[in-house]
């Protein structure tokens, strides 16, 4: 099997993007979500590089090159993964897997090249536009989303603090408290206390109003979703019955898998698992 992570930049979409590549096989793109990069999907890596041949994106701003001032709608950051997809796989139909904001990304890349997706994994994700997504907005549990979208009082309060804060983030959402070390959280504060990648990441949460209008706009012009599609949550928080309506509302051909024994960092705390819904859904008749 080859696990050999190759690192690359393009320019793409107006701006520099850093992606890793690993492994042979269908075309499998990674999408991380905050306050990570693509350094979280290693496990995932590991695991199916031998069937898979895997991109995994640094979200704009965050892959060493300082982002744009504006674009962080998630629309267009699937655009921008779209540039490194067509890069690497040309008009190869994709599976593709976003956790937390990585997730965002990747039903906006569905929404807007639906025919180009073999498969859509989301990971532990209230999809912007769904009621599940509206009442996140407001669960006093989820305080960071409303503390983040108001950009320049949590970039105050955060910058110089970047690797407590990452920690603290990571710790208070985990079930299986070991599996992120704290060489991996040194590497994700290196990363956003680079010039520009935290103002990145704080605009992502301020855009998600406006991610909201462009998902109900793009499914009442091109309807649901038609290509497999699993929602994956985690057994601390998810609720079935509002993960499967979330489903229900953006897909035709959707399911739900709650993750046993596992926080919102399913891609570390229970990767065999995620591996196996990726490997299950590639096998899936379109």
């Amino acid at each position: 099997m080859n696990t050999t992570i190759q690192h690359h930049r393009i320019m793409g979409n107006g701006a520099v993007h850093h992606y890793i590549t690993a492994g042979e096989g269908i075309p499998l793109l990674l999408l991380h979500g905050f306050p990570q990069t693509s350094a979280m999907w290693k496990p995932i890596i590991e695991r199916l590089a031998g069937q898979f041949r895997i991109i995994a994106p640094d979200l704009r701003g965050l892959g060493g090159v300082p982002g744009p001032s504006g674009g962080y709608d998630k629309h267009t950051l699937a655009a921008d993964v779209k540039a490194i997809v067509d890069a690497e796989f040309g008009e190869q139909p994709i599976m593709l897997c976003g956790h937390d904001m990585g997730a965002y990304v990747a039903y906006a890349y569905a929404l807007n090249y639906r025919t180009s997706i073999k498969g859509l994994v989301t990971v532990d994700a209230p999809l912007p536009g769904t009621a599940f997504g509206d009442g996140i907005m407001t669960n006093p549990r989820t305080w960071h989303i409303a503390f983040h979208s108001n950009a320049d009082i949590a970039h105050m309060l955060i910058s110089g603090r970047e690797r407590e804060y990452i920690n603290y983030f990571i710790m208070s959402r985990i079930y299986n408290a070991g599996v992120v070390a704290p060489e991996e959280v040194d590497t994700y504060a290196a990363a956003y206390s680079a010039p520009g990648a935290l103002r990145a990441s704080l605009e992502m949460y301020r855009a998600l109003a406006q991610d909201r209008e462009l998902n109900i706009a793009a499914i009442q012009k091109g309807g649901k979703l038609a290509m497999p599609y699993v929602a994956v949550g985690c057994s601390m928080t998810a609720v079935r019955e509002v993960l499967m309506g979330m489903v229900e509302e953006v897909s035709i051909n959707g399911s739900i898998e709650i993750v046993d024994q596992s926080g919102h960092w399913i891609p570390e705390e229970q990767p065999d698992k995620l591996a196996e819904i990726i490997m299950n859904l590639s096998k899936a008749e379109v």
